[in-house]
């Protein structure tokens, strides 16, 4: 199907003292256009049974920023769970969840695209691809075609799969379908892999992954035909399909290639021009392929002269809203020469807008030991909700002190490491934690407490950054959104030594008071070269880790709803915390709500006392006098059948003074009338 097309070398040397080198995550040129379509998975119309897909609506700052915080950072980080060995040849397989991570992310760029985003995975598809990435790993290189019996892993499943398939080494998951987005590197002017997976007429594709083991690079192979090409187009936001989109668009998303694609065009002589916030941009239009060689005709620029062959180029971001005003000139269609003008404005989506509205918590901030204690949350404004979650934990003290001689006893590491997270210091005596790089993926050291920090809460810690590289960062963060994480401190390494003492450094969890809180050490990694080793020196060293001030939460209980309405059965009494936030597509999570903090106690005993004759009957007027303990909110209800009884809400009140006195008209020929208190 494709012609032979790149062989990558992954491997090279920094000349750094000490150090190991491997090189960015590496794309070699996209696949071109399929000559065949038989053969290929999927075709005709969709199921009428299928889940619809994602949705956005870029014209929304705030649906956009829940649709990325929500969706797109569910798919990062998510535990791959392999069983491929590529040391001995094994394909092997990947965990469910990862491959719905990988889809996931596909399904985002395509919906923020404007184009249909319910993209589904081929089974069998996916096998070969994963033997395709298992080849791809074991060779340390990239190649679409023609790849010979010589080769390790040798597979002839895998050679077709790899023609059919965006291929990249260095990277896997769901972070190599950003790559392909991405699209950088000398081969791939023409964005021949993003346009693959913005094909608005694909409906199925496939993935294969192996992780980074010992020497070997990861791999991802992405397919990216099916028999639906070149046939009808389906129905898109625009007539065209943009990356960055039109609209809001997060800026971890905005590359420096930009890409302008129409169907049954011709572009060659087209133009481009930007403005940013009212001053032009310069751009460098990329040299213009004609015909269809990567699905629609497509004109490719950069702005402000960036550099789109590195891998660690990126998009210029100064944090607040800019927007950039593009104009499409003299483009070639059925219908003549058109133009086309479309605005595009990068955001932090960490920061909320004016748009944003908070999901508050509605209830008595006293429940009542092991009964149904009702609260509702408000109702949220994303039309993608399908439902709520709720969470409920018990708080407790959650001061601390680990000098690392316990073990793991406060942590968790991931991923699992290959030498021993507890060592002894590089200088001085006693333990640390040590972090460091013996692949090159991120390196996260969690608590395993849950905080709900105060307003003076903080956290100090002794830090050393021994040798690591410009492209290892020791990172702090914090997250209050379970999947979007926020530095409270960064340190890069310099390409050398490094600090030779530990460092005390105390941080503020001022902006977390009263919000159900995670905390991580990050020894993050960027890309290029790195530290391997294993030498105390080398790497991130942490010691003397202290909370101060603040409550952890335990016992938590996560339930889901379909309406703003949840019942809270607590099983223990003390302080508790509540959450709520809406779903969208059925699992994604919104903003968590500030915590709700409430007391739990043991159900107080309420008593009805009726008031002079006939049970008070007094100037047309039927009432009795509910006492009670004084503060505590109750809930009236009548019903008039005791044999089948509906109970009816009357009043949800609070007994100021412990007593409180209800009455209603007197209606000598009505019904009997019973009621009861309960709690609220």
């Amino acid at each position: 199907m494709a012609a032979a097309i790149l062989t990558v070398l992954l491997h090279g040397s920094s000349g750094l003292a000490g150090e190991s080198s491997r090189m960015e995550p590496v794309l070699g040129p996209a696949p071109p256009a399929p000559r065949r379509v038989t053969g290929l998975p999927g075709s005709g119309p969709r199921p009428l049974d299928l889940p619809p897909g994602f949705s956005v609506n870029g014209t929304s700052r705030e649906e956009v920023r829940q649709f990325y915080n929500a969706v797109y950072t569910a798919s990062e980080g998510v535990s791959i769970d392999t069983s491929a060995d590529t040391s001995n040849c094994v394909a092997g397989t990947n965990s469910a969840l990862f491959q719905d991570a990988v889809l996931w992310r596909i399904n985002w760029f395509r919906a923020m695209g404007g184009i249909p985003a319910d993209v589904t995975f081929s089974a069998s598809e996916s096998a070969e691809d994963q033997s395709a990435a298992l080849m791809m790993s074991a060779n340390n290189q990239l190649l679409h075609m023609d790849v010979t019996p010589s080769w390790s892993c040798f597979d002839s499943t895998a050679t077709n799969a790899a023609g059919d398939s965006n291929l990249a080494l260095g990277v896997d998951g769901a972070d190599a379908i950003t790559s392909y987005m991405w699209d950088y590197g000398a081969y791939n002017a023409q964005v021949g892999h993003r346009r693959w997976l913005l094909y608005p007429q694909t409906q199925v594709m496939a993935t294969g992954d192996i992780p980074a083991q010992g020497s070997y690079a990861a791999a991802n192979a992405t397919w990216i035909y099916d028999a639906n090409f070149g046939g009808p187009r389906p129905a898109t936001t625009a007539p065209y399909v943009a990356w960055p989109p039109p609209g809001f668009v997060p800026y971890p998303v905005v590359f420096p290639r930009w890409s302008f694609a129409l169907s049954n065009a011709n572009l060659s002589a087209a133009t481009v021009t930007v403005q940013s916030n009212g001053t032009p941009v310069s751009v460098t239009v990329q040299p213009y392929q004609a015909g269809s060689e990567y699905g629609e005709d497509t004109l490719v620029w950069c702005p402000s002269a960036l550099d789109p062959t590195n891998y660690s180029t990126i998009f210029p971001f100064n944090g607040a809203d800019t927007v950039y005003s593009i104009t499409i000139s003299n483009v070639s269609t059925i219908a003549g020469l058109q133009s086309f003008s479309y605005n595009v404005t990068v955001f932090d989506p960490a920061q909320r807008g004016a748009g944003f509205v908070p999901t508050l918590i509605s209830g008595s901030n006293v429940s009542f030991l092991n009964e149904n204690n009702l609260y509702s949350c408000t109702s949220s404004a994303n039309p993608n909700t399908t439902g709520y979650q709720w969470v409920a934990a018990q708080s407790t003290n959650g001061d601390l002190l680990d000098k690392a001689l316990n073990g793991l006893a406060n942590f968790t590491v991931s991923p699992p490491p290959e030498y021993s997270i507890i060592t002894n210091p590089p200088v001085g005596s006693g333990a640390c934690f040590h972090l460091t790089h013996t692949n090159p993926v991120p390196q996260l050291l969690q608590f395993t407490e849950t905080l709900l920090p105060a307003a003076n809460t903080s956290l100090s810690f002794k830090s050393l950054l021994g040798y690591a590289t410009t492209n290892e960062v020791a990172r702090v963060q914090i997250s209050t959104n379970n999947n979007f994480w926020v530095d409270i401190y960064s340190q890069k390494g310099g390409g050398d030594a490094g600090e030779t003492a530990f460092v005390a450094h105390t941080l503020p969890l001022t902006n977390c008071a009263g919000q159900i809180t995670y905390v991580r050490f990050n020894y993050d990694y960027a890309g290029g070269s790195y530290y391997s080793q294993t030498a105390p020196n080398i790497g991130w060293s942490l010691e003397n880790i202290v909370v101060t001030n603040a409550s952890q939460l335990v016992n938590f209980a996560t339930n889901t709803t379909p309406s703003t309405k949840f019942t809270f059965v607590p099983a223990h009494t003390g302080n508790w915390v509540l959450e709520a936030r809406g779903l969208i597509f059925g699992q994604f999570g919104l903003d968590w709500s500030p915590a709700s903090q409430l007391t739990v106690v043991t159900p107080p005993d309420f008593t009805i006392q009726s008031f002079g004759a006939n049970f008070g009957l007094s100037n047309n007027q039927f009432g009795f006098n509910i006492v009670g303990p004084p503060k505590v909110s109750f809930e009236l209800e009548a019903c008039s059948n005791l044999a089948s009884p509906v109970w009816v809400p009357l009043q949800t009140l609070t007994l100021s003074n412990g007593s409180f006195y209800f009455s209603e008209p007197f209606q000598p020929n009505a019904p009997a009338r019973f009621y009861r208190i309960g709690s609220p």
